[in-house]
């Protein structure tokens, strides 16, 4: 869960799986992976998420790090690798595309979500569904699935920290997708869904 009544941003969560990009001033791009495990071209399941990655968004991160932040040595880039038909991290043979959705600068922490719209906004990043406090009905407006989202959103806001400001972010997922999780694979995965608490497991069934 998020602060409550703090300013956020909610961006469209893709239905995909999480990749890493490294970039380093000396380096260039040079290392990949997935949530779990690195990769490269010849990975059997996401050899392809490289080429994708690096034709989409190579030369213009390379040029924007460079020019905007021209003193950061590295950046780690996520985004999320998906196809039409790709759910709760399955994928399968169909066409796919990798979204860029979060930036994090050497030494800095992720980019805050206003400055990353700013910056990275010119790409192709999620779709902005919602700005304003994060409260409860923003939890129900997603729950409820009033914006037609396929998984959910991803909250980011600012907290004041000693040294500046903190990126926070949480996630909220419809109705419709984690009944299908449901169904699909069984209350041991909706469990996990809800980080192992039953309380919010037992809350979603009796909604």
């Amino acid at each position: 869960m998020g602060p409550f009544g703090e300013q956020c941003y909610a961006f469209d969560k893709l239905d995909g799986s999480n990749i890493r990009c490294e970039w380093s001033r000396k380096r260039g791009w040079y290392k990949f992976g997935t949530r779990n495990v690195m990769i490269d071209e010849r990975s059997e399941n996401f050899g392809d998420v490289v080429t994708l990655f690096l034709d989409k968004y190579g030369d213009d991160l390379n040029r924007i790090f460079r020019k905007k932040y021209p003193n950061t040595d590295s950046f780690v880039v996520f985004s999320e690798y998906y196809g039409e038909n790709s759910f709760a991290g399955y994928h399968f043979d169909e066409p796919k595309d990798v979204v860029l959705f979060d930036v994090n600068a050497y030494k800095r922490g992720f980019i805050p979500p206003r400055e990353f719209i700013k910056e990275f906004g010119e790409l192709h990043i999620p779709e902005l569904v919602y700005q304003g406090p994060y409260n409860d009905e923003l939890i129900i407006n997603v729950r409820n699935n009033v914006w037609d989202l396929k998984e959910g959103v991803i909250c980011k806001g600012t907290a004041r920290v000693k040294n500046g400001d903190q990126v926070w972010m949480t996630k909220i997922k419809t109705n419709d997708w984690l009944t299908m999780v449901k169904d699909k694979y069984g209350m041991k995965c909706l469990l996990e869904e809800f980080n192992m608490d039953r309380n919010l497991l037992e809350e979603f069934i009796n909604s």
